[in-house]
């Protein structure tokens, strides 16, 4: 009797067991084969009205809380300047072009958190490089009594952008080019990407 007990017994444990073993091999294909991979849900490049890249998001499948890494850059961008007065162009200044590519900062590098839901919904904003005024360069408005003249982008084009979760190295977006005409009474033309891509830095 005692036997058979003891026989009774061991094999309740042994089913507990099982059960404790399944359920914990079931968790764990849960938490790892069953898990959503991080995806850019909606992701997108534009430049804003002031000429800056906009890189918009929205990521998922995320880890909850997990600190995520982001990059909206590009390799080139060129931009046009011009005087203006009264918002009318001076004819008889011609306009300026500005040059610069990636190694001149055309990166900006954020983090971001995901919700405990996994996900974020951001936007990051890359600006073209300014250089301090320099004695050395003239101005390209001058100085003239009596006259508010002001020098202003008319023009510019941003080339090969792209939004990237560099910690995942997913790629959201890329535009190989953006371009926006900012004064409609602007004249000259930015050049192409190509043609960009092999001009020297000029800001």
């Amino acid at each position: 009797m005692k036997h058979q007990y003891m026989k009774h017994t061991l094999t309740h444990q042994t089913k507990r067991a099982g059960i404790v073993l399944a359920a914990v091999a079931a968790f764990t294909a849960l938490g790892s084969g069953t898990a959503q991979a991080a995806t850019f849900t909606t992701a997108d490049i534009s430049i804003n009205s002031v000429g800056f890249i906009d890189c918009s998001f929205k990521e998922t499948g995320l880890t909850p809380g997990a600190t995520v890494v982001f990059s909206c850059n590009a390799t080139d961008v060129g931009w046009l300047t011009q005087c203006f007065v009264r918002s009318k162009p001076v004819s008889n200044i011609a306009p300026r072009l500005h040059v610069a590519h990636n190694a001149d900062g055309l990166t900006t590098t954020q983090d971001r958190t995901a919700t405990n839901r996994g996900t974020i919904t951001s936007a990051i904003l890359t600006a073209y490089p300014t250089a301090e005024e320099s004695e050395l360069v003239p101005p390209l408005c001058p100085e003239v009594e009596g006259v508010v003249m002001t020098e202003e982008i008319t023009a510019i084009r941003w080339c090969n952008a792209s939004l990237v979760d560099t910690t995942n190295n997913i790629v959201g977006a890329s535009e190989p080019t953006l371009f926006l005409q900012m004064k409609r009474n602007g004249t000259g033309t930015v050049p192409d990407c190509g043609a960009l891509a092999v001009m020297p830095s000029d800001f």
